[in-house]
C-alpha cells in the first residue's frame, strides 16, 4: 500500500493566515460538539445532527447549505480536510487578502454543493446527505493553481507491502493538483453513470469546488483591480531607463556564492538566488521597488533595494 500526503510547499507566506486559522479551529470545534453529543446520547442525536447539520437536497433547509461546509463524518475525514485547508488556504489567503478570501472560501463551496446537487440523480429530490470543508477546499486548490502553477508541492509518503519504506518527493503544483482533479472528475462521472447512492466521498462537490475556485480566480486576475492605486504603484516600479545601479568593484571570492535570497513581488514569489543575482536583476529593472526579500537568519521580509550596493561577501 502506497499513501501520501502534501506537507509544504515552496511559498513563504507575508500575513498571519488568520482566516484559514479560524476556519480549522471551527471545523474542528463543531466536529468535537458532534461528537460529544453522539457519545454522550449514546447515538441517539446523530440523527438529528444529521438532518439539521448536513445538507439533504430534498429537505432544502437553507442554513444547511452553510453548516454542511463544516460537519465532518469522523477523525481521519476532519484531519485529512484539516491539512489541505492549511496548505492551500494559507496560501491563497495570502495572496488575494483576507476578506476576498473569505467571500471566495464560502462562494466555492456553495458552487460545490450544487453541483453535488445536479451530479446526484434525484438531484433536489435525493435524500443523501453531504457534509464536508472539501467542496470550498477543491475551490482552493483550484485558485491555487490558476495563480501559483509553478510551485512545488513537498510530500511525504509510506510504502508497505513485504517491507516498510518511507521519503519524501516534490511535485509541480500543476501536476499534482490536475492529477487530483483528473482523478475526483473520472469517479464523479462513474458515479454518475451507474447512479450509485449511499455514502461515500462526494466527488461531484470536489469537482464543482474546484471548477468555481479557477472561476473566481480568472475573476480575481482580470476584473479586480490593484489594492493601491495605479499611479502609486508605477511610481514604486524601478522603471529601466530611470535607474541606474552603479556597483562597486567586486573583490575576488574563494568560492561561489550560495543562493540563499527569496524575493515576493506582487502575487509572485521566486528563489532562491545570490546576492549578485538579485543585483543584477535591480541593475535591468526587473525588480519593483515594491519586491522584498527574505534570507535566512532574517525575521521578517525586507525591502530589495536595500540589496542594491550591498557587497558580496
Amino acid at each position: 500500500m502506497f499513501i501520501a500526503v502534501p506537507v509544504g510547499m515552496n511559498y513563504r507566506t507575508e500575513r498571519l493566515p488568520l482566516v484559514t486559522f479560524s476556519l480549522i479551529g471551527l471545523n474542528t470545534l463543531v466536529w468535537l460538539v458532534t461528537m460529544i453529543c453522539s457519545y454522550s446520547t449514546q447515538g441517539e442525536s446523530d440523527d438529528w445532527i444529521q438532518a439539521h447539520l448536513w445538507l439533504v437536497p430534498e429537505q432544502s433547509d437553507w442554513w444547511t447549505y452553510l453548516t454542511s461546509m463544516f460537519v465532518h463524518s469522523g477523525a481521519f475525514h476532519l484531519l485529512g480536510n484539516m491539512i489541505f485547508l492549511f496548505l492551500f488556504g494559507a496560501c491563497v489567503e495570502d495572496l488575494i487578502g483576507r476578506l476576498r478570501f473569505t467571500i471566495f472560501y464560502l462562494v466555492s463551496g456553495l458552487v460545490a454543493e450544487f453541483v453535488f446537487i445536479a451530479m446526484t440523480p434525484d438531484h433536489f429530490l435525493s435524500a443523501r446527505p453531504m457534509g464536508g470543508a472539501s467542496g470550498a477546499i477543491s475551490g482552493c486548490m483550484g485558485m491555487y493553481l490558476l495563480l501559483r502553477a509553478r510551485a512545488d508541492i513537498e510530500f511525504k509518503y509510506i510504502f508497505w507491502f513485504f517491507f516498510v519504506k518511507a521519503g519524501d518527493f516534490v511535485i509541480p503544483a500543476w501536476v499534482a493538483i490536475s492529477f487530483w482533479f483528473l482523478k475526483d472528475l473520472l469517479s464523479a462521472v462513474l458515479g454518475m453513470v451507474y447512479a450509485r447512492q449511499g455514502g461515500g466521498v462526494a466527488f461531484g462537490a470536489h469537482v464543482g469546488g474546484f471548477l468555481g475556485g479557477l472561476a473566481l480566480a480568472a475573476l480575481y486576475k482580470g476584473l479586480i483591480p490593484p489594492s493601491e492605486p495605479v499611479e502609486d504603484y508605477d511610481r514604486r516600479i524601478i522603471k529601466p531607463e530611470r535607474i541606474r545601479v552603479t556597483l562597486p568593484p567586486q573583490p575576488a571570492v574563494s568560492a561561489p556564492e550560495t543562493p540563499t535570497i527569496f524575493l515576493h513581488d506582487g502575487a509572485e514569489q521566486t528563489g532562491p538566488f545570490t546576492l549578485t543575482q538579485v543585483q543584477a536583476k535591480l541593475r535591468h529593472g526587473q525588480i519593483g521597488r515594491e519586491a522584498r526579500y527574505w534570507s535566512d537568519g532574517m525575521d521578517d521580509w525586507q525591502d530589495v533595494v536595500e540589496l542594491a550596493d550591498q557587497p558580496i561577501a
